[in-house]
């Protein structure tokens, strides 16, 4: 009857300098011993037959035996790792596998790396899902080698690699992710309630139109809630590799044209879309597992439907807030990835409000106590939702980890306008974040626009240190509006000296 919680296994990894929560099931009122790198704690069963065990602090090290024992039962797991350990999660753009990563083939000749593990958990979002399909391989602790790299999310991987080196530690990730889900999945229902009502007045306008009972029915077995074999789904193994033309995409789609039950799943709720849905059965199933922190990139669903993503700040916040509160730590901090430039994906013309989502973003990090930015405004794909080039992300996030996870004094957040000001035809525009200055790439600077009215002013630029200076172009004194990376679809070339990408802004009135 012994047993612990499925992410405990052989080849983990254990969170270093905390005290560390072990759980599991025995029988009721029995005595459970846990014993690893000298350090033992105990506790006693309920009536239930749930356990909860805290572990002293342990140092960094490779190659630990954890040991579980009551007076009859034990359990014991092998090739323990003692390190860091970050929870990785989001949609898509997280979940997005080094299988189809740009520079796969280049990382691979540096393997094997047994000191990076990774541990995807298992994509479920209701009662019986993981029963009804195979999911063999999910839940498993898996080491950076050529066999297993490709399980890896690559933002993931490429964040713990530049962790394992900075701090010479095992760097572990806890993959909590699931692609095209919203926020308010990942929430306790009660604060999507309080945060966000439109999503449940939403939710409840879909279930107002439906037969519970019925739909449940259909939802328990069907082949569409398959997610334990991530590279079996056509539709990833078309979109994920490559950026597809038009033409591709028509061809790829007419396969499906006349299928019933696709059309049908498709056209009604989603299990994983349901409010708490993947808090309740994926996000709960990991803690209180000791870790560092977290890795956010999501929010592009939350644009899926108008006039839903205005709330996402308060989302956001909640979520946050509803993560810490299940680890039991209202410190631990929060890496959120800001949306880059995306104009449209596939045949949906319909023009995305990523600007309205990117400035949430920007505004839970300036209110959200340890919640830091993200930018990846050079790295968005035009006609893709997916960008390829992962390795940018997890690089970038692990600045902001080293320095304020891990207290290292190094330039690690993007350049951030500070003022704009004008006198007669110069505007100039002073950054923070700068470093030893700010760097334009290029003989423009992209996505920078100054408008007089509607009409947009045309300039040239010098760069002096942390400033921007535009000399304007017939203009008299008329008022000027700066907006910076304020459309859908951009690219920014203007870096500070670490080779961080400006974030997005416009001045709030004129100038």
């Amino acid at each position: 009857m012994l047993k612990t919680a499925k992410i405990f296994q052989n080849g983990m990894t254990l969170q270093r300098g905390k005290e560390v929560c072990v759980w599991g099931q025995s029988d009721s009122r029995t005595t459970v011993n846990v014993e690893i790198q000298g350090q033992r704690g105990s506790s006693v069963a309920g009536e239930d037959g749930v356990w909860s065990v805290m572990i002293p602090a342990l140092q960094a090290s490779e190659g630990e035996v954890m040991r579980i024992f009551t007076e009859t039962e034990q359990l014991q797991y092998e090739d323990v790792a003692i390190g860091e350990v970050w929870v990785a999660g989001g949609q898509s753009n997280m979940e997005f596998w080094m299988r189809y990563e740009k520079y796969k083939e280049e990382t691979m000749k540096e393997l094997p790396k047994n000191r990076l593990r990774f541990y995807d958990v298992p994509e479920i979002s209701y009662d019986g899902q993981i029963e009804e399909f195979d999911y063999s391989r999910q839940a498993i602790w898996r080491k950076a080698t050529n066999e297993d790299l490709e399980y890896f999310s690559a933002v993931g991987y490429y964040f713990q690699r530049e962790l394992e080196s900075a701090l010479d530690v095992p760097v572990a990730i806890i993959g909590c992710n699931w692609g095209g889900t919203v926020a308010c999945a990942w929430m306790n229902p009660e604060t999507v309630k309080k945060v966000g009502p439109a999503w449940i007045e939403d939710y409840e306008n879909q279930v107002a139109k439906l037969d519970m009972e019925e739909y449940w029915k259909k939802q328990h077995g069907n082949p569409m809630n398959d997610r334990g074999n991530m590279f079996a789904d056509p539709f990833t193994e078309f979109v994920l590799p490559r950026t597809r033309s038009e033409e591709e995409v028509q061809a790829f789609f007419s396969q499906f044209a006349n299928s019933m039950d696709l059309q049908e799943y498709l056209s009604i709720m989603m299990p994983q879309s349901i409010p708490g849905s993947l808090y309740e059965h994926m996000v709960k199933t990991i803690a209180p597992y000791g870790i560092s922190g977290f890795l956010w990139y999501q929010g592009e669903s939350d644009d899926d439907t108008p006039g839903m993503n205005v709330f996402y700040k308060d989302m956001l916040s909640g979520l946050i807030s509803d993560w810490r509160t299940l680890w039991g730590d209202d410190t631990l901090p929060f890496m959120v990835v800001q949306l880059p430039g995306f104009e449209k994906w596939m045949d949906n013309d319909r023009k995305n409000e990523y600007p309205i989502i990117r400035q949430c973003q920007q505004d839970t990090a300036d209110t959200v106590a340890n919640v830091h930015l993200c930018s990846i405004s050079d790295a968005g794909e035009q006609i893709d939702i997916h960008p390829k080039n992962k390795k940018v992300v997890g690089e970038r996030l692990a600045l902001l980890a080293r320095k304020y996870a891990y207290g290292e004094d190094i330039l690690a957040d993007a350049p951030r306008m500070e003022s704009v000001t004008r006198k007669k035809n110069i505007v100039t525009i002073t950054w923070n974040n700068a470093g030893d200055g700010i760097v334009v790439k290029g003989n423009k600077v992209e996505g920078l626009h100054v408008f007089a009215g509607e009409e947009e002013k045309a300039y040239s630029f010098t760069v002096a240190e942390n400033k921007l200076v535009l000399q304007m172009e017939q203009v008299e004194d008329e008022p000027l509006q700066v907006k910076f990376a304020r459309t859908s679809w951009y690219q920014v070339n203007l870096y500070n000296s670490a080779g961080i990408p400006a974030i997005p802004f416009e001045t709030d009135g004129d100038i």
